[in-house]
């Protein structure tokens, strides 16, 4: 007889003895009891989906039963459950609802009303608090064999609680300066900041196209709403492909310690490459970004020359296709620049042969796997690849690049698209090369169903009753590298502050996201349960002159504040912290001030796009100066040079191509 047998013998009174003693713990005033019914049901509707907890009570205490605990006896009647203050609900249903008593954090939720048979939704608003909660399940004296409770809670989601925050100074001060860069010259921008289950802040700003082709500005263009889409560019590779890929590991479909050629058998070193790893190759390489892959092998462009990236060459590129079904191929026959495993170096193929890996197990594209199994399942309406095609206005989609992908006529390939972007994914691999969809870019979405899935990964894996990974997975792949801790497993970390100049200072250790070259960042703090989602389309500005083909991506939008990232989300934890007025006008007037050192000290500062962005930054400013330090400020010395710096400059506001 083994020991857990001797245990379980042992101890089976002593339980019993246990659960009945709990009914008598916690008294609560009956006001708070009573439960509120939500919905009342028969038991051939049981609610569908997936839960948190869904469990019969009590556990059998059979010996080969892994769910009765014979170390931990309180286990079998506690479970911990994610939530937040003011939200929840539970579903039960017994044969016998007398017979049991139901805590939330200690405080008794009465059965007394639960009809027998019946699934009842109870409403355990009331008792939640922020993070992890307490459900208990306590048998009643009396209890025979064949009474049983079965229990189900959701995951939380997102309450809309704007209104609560329209008077907060720090997004007030947000407004201002976001609105002041478009009206600098900046595009468009569109922001939701979740905290603790609540959505917070969501707004919208500026125009869907905001330049013609030639570099003017366009005032006509509709304006950009909380339902208007972006094209993501690298968010693709968390909200798609590693939602996809995180969900494939919870359900066992996929383990990423396999290599890769245990799912492609093609996928192995040839003699002749200089360097060799291909074939131990493991997608946990891939997933960490150390699989040797060259950043951008261009596979899109013909002309690109791997020897010499700066100069093209007509027809240089030996890994060139614009057919999706070679693309495995030239992923195979991409040399690889380093030995795997030795160098973290961020690559767009890894996330390519992700996508691959994704539909090769599922059966399914890429764009019809997530569509279907992870983002209508949660009513994500906005949120999918080529949306064009999905009966998406163009109006309803921030445009990109003014020329295509010309860079202004700098770059020339086979089939280069010239037009204006705008519902077409911008990426030139997941255009051209893979039509579309791909792993690694092609994804639009908007920032309010973006929020969904950061709140998702808050919730540890679902969102409602859709479980769409378990918590083991996600803990898994947000863990930091052991040689990079800025890296999990394709997540960006901050770690001690690594990724501060897009996550924030302010965000936690432990915070994941990531950006997309577009102009797009997605934060999730897990520590403070806040997440923030901006997006903009910092790419649909000019190209600044003179054009050369070594800076054909120097675009006008990437001189502007909101192109850093950072600062939009400082100000968003600063504005979930509370921060006071004083301490908002001390912002401010620490950007401007910098911002105007930067101009005066380095000339690559000093274009046009830059002096357009100090305005905006000082125009926010000027927009509270009926406050006490900012009127100090206007009337002190710096603040006199900054201003009259930038009515000298004011100009430039009108032609941010110019570089002086």
């Amino acid at each position: 007889m083994n020991r857990k047998h001797l245990v379980t013998k042992s101890c089976t009174a002593a339980l019993s003895l246990l659960m009945l003693a709990s009914t008598s713990v916690v008294c609560i005033p009956n006001s708070i009891n009573q439960p509120v019914f939500a919905a009342t049901i028969k038991r051939s509707q049981e609610p569908a989906g997936q839960y948190q907890i869904n469990e019969s009570f009590p556990i059998d205490e059979k010996d080969d039963n892994p769910r009765f605990d014979t170390w931990s006896l309180l286990d079998n009647i506690n479970r911990k459950f994610y939530g937040f203050k003011g939200q929840g609900s539970v579903w039960v249903h017994s044969n016998n609802p007398k017979k049991f008593s139901l805590y939330i954090n200690g405080r008794n939720i009465k059965l007394t009303k639960v009809g027998r048979n019946k699934w009842v939704k109870l409403d355990i608003s009331k008792y939640t608090k922020n993070g992890n909660n307490a459900l208990q399940i306590s048998p009643q004296k009396g209890i025979s064999a064949s009474d049983k409770i079965d229990v189900k809670l959701p995951y939380p989601v997102l309450i809309d609680n704007t209104k609560k925050y329209r008077d907060n100074d720090t997004f007030k001060a947000m407004d201002k300066l976001i609105k002041a860069e478009i009206k600098n010259g900046y595009p468009s921008a569109q922001i939701v900041v979740i905290h603790n289950g609540q959505i917070i802040k969501r707004s919208a700003y500026g125009r869907v196209n905001a330049y013609t082709q030639d570099g003017k500005r366009i005032k006509s263009a509709p304006k950009v709403t909380n339902t208007t889409l972006y094209d993501l560019a690298s968010n693709t590779k968390m909200w798609a492909t590693n939602m996809a890929i995180q969900k494939l590991v919870s359900e066992k479909k996929l383990n990423i310690d396999a290599k890769v050629n245990t799912i492609f058998p093609t996928f192995k070193d040839k003699a002749s490459d200089k360097i060799k790893g291909k074939t131990d190759l493991t997608i946990r390489d891939i997933l960490m970004h150390q699989a040797g892959f060259p950043a951008d092998p261009q596979y899109h462009n013909n002309n690109y020359d791997p020897n010499n990236p700066n100069k093209p060459k007509k027809d240089a590129n030996p890994v060139y296709t614009q057919d999706r079904n070679n693309i495995l191929e030239k992923i195979i026959a991409t040399p690889l620049q380093y030995k795997p495993g030795t160098k973290t170096i961020y690559s767009d193929v890894d996330y390519m042969l992700l996508g691959l890996i994704i539909e090769k197990i599922t059966g399914e594209r890429e764009d019809q796997y997530v569509e279907n199994h992870i983002y209508k399942p949660l009513g994500l309406t906005h949120l999918m690849y080529k949306p064009l095609e999905k009966g998406i206005a163009k109006n309803n989609i921030a445009a990109t690049e003014l020329n295509g992908n010309s860079r202004d006529g700098q770059i020339s390939f086979n089939n280069i698209r010239r037009y204006t972007l705008q519902g077409q994914v911008h990426d030139e691999k997941a255009y051209y090369t893979m039509h579309g969809v791909s792993g690694h870019a092609g994804l639009f979405g908007n920032a309010s169903d973006l929020a969904v899935l950061a709140q998702m990964v808050i919730n540890r894996g679902g969102y409602g009753n859709h479980k769409v990974f378990d918590e083991d997975t996600l803990d898994e792949f947000i863990k930091p590298k052991s040689n990079n801790p800025s890296y999990g497993l394709g997540w960006r970390r901050q770690a001690s502050n690594a990724y501060g100049w897009a996550f924030s200072g302010l965000s936690d250790a432990s915070t994941v996201g990531h950006t997309g070259w577009t102009g797009t960042l997605t934060v999730v703090d897990p520590h403070d349960n806040t997440a923030v989602i901006l997006l903009t389309n910092e790419r649909n500005t000019p190209i600044l002159k003179p054009e050369t083909t070594a800076t054909a991506n120097d675009f006008a939008g990437g001189h502007y504040l909101l192109s850093k990232y950072g600062d939009i989300a400082s100000l968003a934890f600063a504005a979930v912290n509370d921060d006071k007025q004083s301490a908002n006008d001390a912002k401010l007037i620490s950007l401007v001030t910098q911002r105007y050192n930067e101009i005066q000290k380095n000339k690559d500062d000093q274009t046009n796009a830059d002096k357009a962005d100090l305005c905006g930054i000082y125009d926010a400013v000027v927009s509270r100066k009926h406050n006490k330090a900012i009127k100090k400020f206007l009337s002190s010395s710096t603040g006199k040079k900054i201003t009259a710096y930038v009515k000298a400059n004011r100009s430039a506001v009108n032609n941010v191509r110019n570089r002086n």
